[in-house]
């Protein structure tokens, strides 16, 4: 495959360099450009949305008489996180004054709880089984007796499955308490939605690695202080060009200059290479304005990747309300219009959010067929129920109807690489043994800008 050309730096014995467009401010875009300046490479960072951080940002939402700072989907991070984590710390942010790290925990309002114990790995969660509250002892056997099953064949499995197949033969309860929560927590989706190999690849990171990698990270403040906010102020520091409001419209290869023209709402920009940082339809979308008959399968590719909402409820009660832990797992029952998964108390985490309460629901369902203001009403109801609160003072509901890709057993992406010099996929768009989390996307900025770097080197080597 031929290479991208490079602009050589105009300083006296600078090393060659090329500029990068990156399209997608995201968490996936922000580890691209990062990569790439670190590596001596120009930037430009380019987004349609006014603030960087995509699916995982901060939104001040009107709650009743006042403004909170919070975010445009509540999520949950693991002890997995390793290139998060490393990112975050290149970039400054202080991780010991913006997460609470606490070991392992599913805890439900009704007194379920498994919590890992503070003990090297594998006794951590040996512990959590032998202790758990609301497990019977043929529970906790079919809950060993799996993951040992599971950890002697290394977490993997040959033909890829519903991760649903994986609990066939398992106590209903269990599944329903432990493996289904985790599922929804790690893939956003549910057990028979979910690829048994990608779960699998989840579980082998976190529970079933070091006693520290199965930690919850529960951000102290609003997920813009997790990483947008100081990367993006360090891309700036750098040099780099940052493009927010203005959206890409078209591609296309300038064969004779060896440049790509990245048509901006404002502007057209020329660059050596592309990273497409967004999500799997727009990529598609920018893929076809190339009109490169190599791209056909990848567009493909793209368009049948299958999209899931998760609508995040957020209810604002009196300032003294708070739950017992900063975090519960909850059992829905959409027959019962019981929507909620998980519940956060953004008052133990954030001090000036107290009263607030956050509830997820990841996947389709009948909810999404509910306004705002019944969706809140029922998940209000339902907290009632758990946890005995009264009416809540105000409430608003967020729903990202194409928050997370569906990734389905025998789920085909393209890779990073794409069959042409210069262009690149990252986020949800591009191949991964990873679903759509935070870390997902991290890791496949990352590898698109590596690949970047590399065939850049090449080009001038």
């Amino acid at each position: 495959m031929a290479h991208v050309g490079v602009r050589p730096s105009t300083a006296t014995g600078a090393r060659v360099t090329a500029l990068v467009a990156v399209v997608g401010a995201g968490w996936s875009g922000l580890a691209a450009a990062i990569t790439l300046l670190d590596a001596g490479h120009r930037v430009a960072l380019i987004d349609a949305a006014p603030q960087s951080g995509g699916r995982a940002r901060r939104v001040v939402l009107t709650l009743g008489d006042r403004d909170f700072a919070l975010d445009n989907g509540q999520h949950l991070l693991i002890g997995a996180y390793k290139e998060y984590v490393a990112l975050a710390r290149r970039v400054g942010v202080e991780l010991d004054r913006r997460l609470l790290v606490q070991p392992f925990v599913l805890q439900y309002p009704d007194g379920f709880r498994m919590a890992a114990l503070r003990a090297p790995a594998p006794l951590h969660l040996a512990g959590a089984l032998l202790l758990a509250r609301g497990l019977t002892w043929r529970d906790r056997f079919a809950a060993a007796m799996w993951v040992h099953r599971w950890q002697r064949r290394k977490w993997a499995i040959q033909q890829d499955r519903p991760a649903a197949t994986l609990f066939v033969s398992h106590p209903q309860r269990l599944t329903q308490r432990l493996w289904g929560p985790l599922c929804l927590a790690a893939l956003n989706v549910r057990l028979e939605d979910a690829s048994a190999r990608m779960f699998l690849r989840v579980l082998a990171d976190s529970l079933g690695a070091t006693a520290a990698a199965s930690h919850l990270l529960l951000a102290r403040g609003d997920l813009s202080t997790l990483l947008p906010d100081a990367a993006e102020q360090a891309i700036r520091t750098a040099g780099a060009e940052l493009c927010l409001r203005d959206p890409v419209q078209g591609l296309q290869f300038d064969a004779a200059a060896k440049h790509w023209r990245v048509g901006l709402r404002s502007r057209v920009m020329h660059a050596d290479a592309v990273i497409l940082a967004i999500p799997p339809a727009r990529c598609a979308e920018l893929l076809a304005t190339a009109s490169r008959p190599e791209l056909a399968t990848p567009i493909a590719q793209l368009c049948d990747i299958e999209t899931a909402p998760i609508a995040t409820v957020y209810l604002r009660y009196a300032s003294t309300t708070q739950l017992t832990e900063p975090v519960y797992a909850l059992d829905e029952k959409p027959d019962q219009e019981e929507f909620g998964q998980w519940v956060f108390d953004r008052g133990q985490l954030q001090p000036q959010c107290a009263g607030v309460l956050s509830v997820v629901i990841s996947g389709r369902g009948p909810h999404t067929e509910l306004g705002a203001e019944v969706l809140a009403d029922r998940v209000a109801r339902q907290l009632a129920r758990c946890f005995g609160l009264g009416a809540p003072i105000a409430h608003a509901v967020l729903t990202e109807k194409r928050a997370t890709i569906m990734p389905r057993a025998g789920l085909i992406r393209p890779t990073a690489r794409l069959p042409v010099a210069g262009l690149y996929l990252a986020s949800d768009a591009a191949a991964s043994p990873y679903p759509s989390t935070l870390e997902g996307s991290v890791r496949s900025g990352l590898t698109a800008a590596r690949a970047a770097i590399e065939d850049i080197a090449l080009s001038v080597a």
